[in-house]
């Protein structure tokens, strides 16, 4: 959640400047002095870092989100009798007391079996 709230700030923050660029730009007219020149660089600069950062984060992200996702776990069902039957699935597949193994087998357990979720390291 907190991630979220500061890609949103950033995202904010880069409109903000964009906007402030075109607005100092247009206020200047032709003339341009090199005080201004240098300012729109180093304004520029800032905005291509932080387009670069929001990127990057974005990336990153969507890389830790998937790879939790695709974690392997493996569930050792018991049953009421006794007899242990073992699973592997993904981790994006399981919900609750139903889950699809790698196989593509649906499963959905009993109120009376026992699961136990061992993740793959």
């Amino acid at each position: 959640m907190l991630v979220k709230l500061l890609f949103t700030l950033m995202i904010v923050l880069a409109v903000a400047l964009i906007f402030r660029t075109k607005s100092s730009k247009s206020k200047t007219g032709t003339e341009e002095t090199e005080s201004g020149n240098t300012q729109n660089i180093s304004s520029q600069t800032i905005l291509y870092t932080l387009l670069g950062l929001i990127i990057s984060v974005s990336i990153l992200i969507f890389f830790m989100v998937w790879s939790n996702q695709h974690q392997i776990i493996n569930i050792q069902v018991t049953d009421g009798q006794g007899q242990i039957t073992t699973y592997q699935a993904y981790s994006k597949t399981i919900k609750g007391r139903k889950f699809v193994t790698l196989d593509g087998v649906d499963v959905v357990l009993g109120e009376n079996d026992r699961v136990e979720m061992i993740q793959k390291k």
